[in-house]
């Protein structure tokens, strides 16, 4: 990452590249799984979202492991890319807007439930332009992809913009009130 010294953060948000950040892994599934079993997996690795991974069709998609996959269920994490093809994202929103909120059940597949073709970014992309399709997209979550075929490498979240900018503004973002238009109306005590 450029230092702070010799450029400003606008310039700092369109040369540090994604691939910079501290990508998150995120569960992998297959778009046949289960929302519960999507959901305790994302609970498991303390994530926000599932990426959907079509791996093929058949006995190759029921059996594929994802890198990272240390019990054999096949959902490991997105980093070092999943074999196969990006075909959707399932977030916590998801979870709330489509299964809590209409009453459906955890049971139904993924693919019933996920958003399909989720906007993503390039490894070599911008934290700038992460951050406008975040803007604009009101996205919490994007993919990260990397090179063709290795499909996404992880994900950029929020929470992972947030820490990128503490770290070129510390004190400022340390330093804030819990409520930054607070003020204290008198000194307190003697």
């Amino acid at each position: 990452m450029a230092t702070i010294e010799t450029l400003t953060l606008a310039e700092c948000l369109r040369s540090d590249r994604v691939n910079e950040l501290q990508l998150r892994p995120a569960c992998a599934v297959s778009p046949d799984d289960r929302v519960r079993d999507v959901v305790r997996c994302m609970t498991e690795r303390r994530t926000g979202c599932a990426l959907v991974i079509d791996v093929g069709a058949g006995a190759a998609a029921a059996s594929a492991a994802v890198p990272g996959d240390t019990n054999g269920n096949g959902r490991g994490h997105a980093t070092g890319g999943p074999a196969g093809r990006l075909i959707g994202i399932f977030t916590e929103r998801d979870f709330l807007a489509r299964i809590v909120a209409t009453g459906a059940s955890p049971d139904v597949p993924v693919r019933d439930v996920m958003t399909s073709d989720p906007v993503t970014v390039n490894e070599h992309d911008s934290v700038g332009r992460a951050v406008e399709l975040m803007e604009r997209g009101g996205y919490r979550h994007l993919p990260v992809m990397g090179p063709a075929p290795s499909g996404p490498l992880g994900v950029v979240s929020v929470k992972d913009v947030v820490h990128y900018l503490v770290e070129y503004f510390p004190s400022n973002v340390y330093n804030l009130p819990p409520t930054p238009d607070q003020t204290q109306p008198a000194r307190e005590g003697a």
